[in-house]
């Protein structure tokens, strides 16, 4: 187990966030997730104050699916539970998962986690110069989906009401990328399975119960789970305005030290049609979903090779690379290149970790001149072109300034 790596990301990079992480789908496909760290001058787009969200924690609840392992069921509250309402205490990472364990030997406890499908605390429609979290799904691959795909892309707010609220083990709807934005409260600890190690986990999970949905919040898993079975995971430990992106098709969960807001948005890479997570069949199951935004499945043929080709030049391949690897720690440093990476990963043959956990990477980006291919079909191409470039117009931000707001009112948690 190892955290994932860090990148840091400016101002002109983050107005073409999607064409940034495109650039470091190599290492994201690995992780199965990556965090961004916005520098001091990136601007955005955010409400002078919060919306007036009065939101309840869900009637939910996390029970042992049996004395013997450390797999939690996820289930409905009904009038005759027990449901534990001490206050956990965070005093290191492993602190939630001891606690759970010892809270659910005779009661049951509450996640304490609420949504808020198509809420924001972004603005719409500003300057381009302002991250703004709507453009997100238009700028991705989904824009080739039409309008009516793109309206149910909406943001969704999640608020963690206190200490050691669990986000249950979940997957984005249709496979797809996900980008997740903390705006305010505590710190928030992930724990990502890549795609290359669900079919493991869900072999094991069968074992126990063969009717647990992986993708839809049923389950919430202990590490040390992992850890016995040899499933290889990550870890994020993400503050306030970080991003966390999260691969198409991977697996989340996530616990809060602390009352805290945070936003996500789904979005598609060239990646997610090419390596058939498009067209993979949804789930059968009869699942509550807690933050369904996509009221129809996307049609996976409205993305030809032509059109994602055009896609990828119009939009992602006049982005930045990676050119270097910087490794820091108090007692380490190196500077390794990018095939070098490659090399070291692969060498990797048992899951074995890549990087010592202490270690922090950090990424760094240059500007290249981007690639042009002289045999492309120039009447397609020009017809392609001008359907990417419907752009709407965005008004002009107040002064021009990033917006400051207060999620959290006082530091208090919102009640009813």
């Amino acid at each position: 187990m190892v955290d994932v790596p860090t990148f840091q990301i400016n101002q002109k990079e983050l107005q073409n966030i999607v064409g940034f992480i495109h650039n470091k789908e190599r290492v994201l496909k690995k992780y199965g997730a990556i965090k961004i760290q916005p520098n001091i001058q990136c601007k955005f787009a955010l409400k002078k104050k919060p919306k007036k969200l009065v939101l309840h924690p869900i009637t939910k609840r996390i029970a042992k699916v049996n004395s013997n392992n450390l797999i939690y069921s996820v289930r409905n509250i009904s009038r005759n539970d027990k449901v534990n309402e001490q206050t956990a205490v965070i005093s290191d990472e492993c602190s939630p998962w001891s606690d759970l364990s010892s809270y659910l030997n005779n009661d049951q406890r509450q996640l304490n986690i609420s949504y808020s499908l198509n809420s924001t605390f972004f603005l719409k429609k500003m300057a381009q110069v302002n991250f703004d979290i709507h453009r997100i799904p238009k700028m991705s691959l989904l824009r080739l989906a039409g309008k009516e795909i793109i309206s149910e892309c909406v943001p969704c707010v999640k608020r963690a009401h206190g200490i050691g609220a669990i986000f249950p083990l979940s997957c984005t709807e249709q496979h797809l990328f996900s980008l997740d934005y903390h705006h305010e409260g505590g710190i928030h600890h992930w724990y990502i399975i890549p795609n290359d190690k669900r079919e493991a986990l869900s072999r094991l999970i069968n074992k126990e119960d063969s009717s647990i949905c992986l993708d839809h919040g049923q389950i919430v898993i202990d590490p040390l789970f992992l850890d016995k079975h040899h499933i290889r995971y990550h870890r994020i430990k993400q503050c306030p305005n970080e991003f966390v992106v999260l691969s198409a098709d991977a697996l989340s969960q996530s616990f809060a030290e602390d009352a805290s807001w945070s936003e996500s948005i789904v979005f598609a890479l060239p990646s997610w049609v090419e390596e058939g997570h498009a067209s993979k069949p949804s789930s059968s199951c009869q699942c509550d979903i807690f933050n369904r935004s996509l009221s129809k499945t996307i049609d996976d043929t409205v993305f030809s090779k032509e059109m994602i080709q055009q896609y990828i030049k119009s939009y992602l391949d006049n982005n930045t690379n990676d050119k270097s690897i910087i490794l820091k720690d108090q007692n380490y440093s190196s500077v390794m290149t990018t095939s070098t990476m490659d090399d070291m990963q692969s060498s990797s043959c048992n899951d074995e970790p890549i990087i010592p956990s202490n270690v922090k990477l950090m990424f760094s980006s240059q500007q290249v001149v981007p690639s042009h291919d002289s045999a492309s079909n120039v009447s397609t191409t020009s017809l392609i072109s001008n359907f990417l470039n419907e752009d709407g117009k965005y008004e002009s931000d107040i002064n021009n300034g990033q917006f400051q707001y207060q999620v959290l009112e006082s530091g208090l948690p919102v009640t009813g």
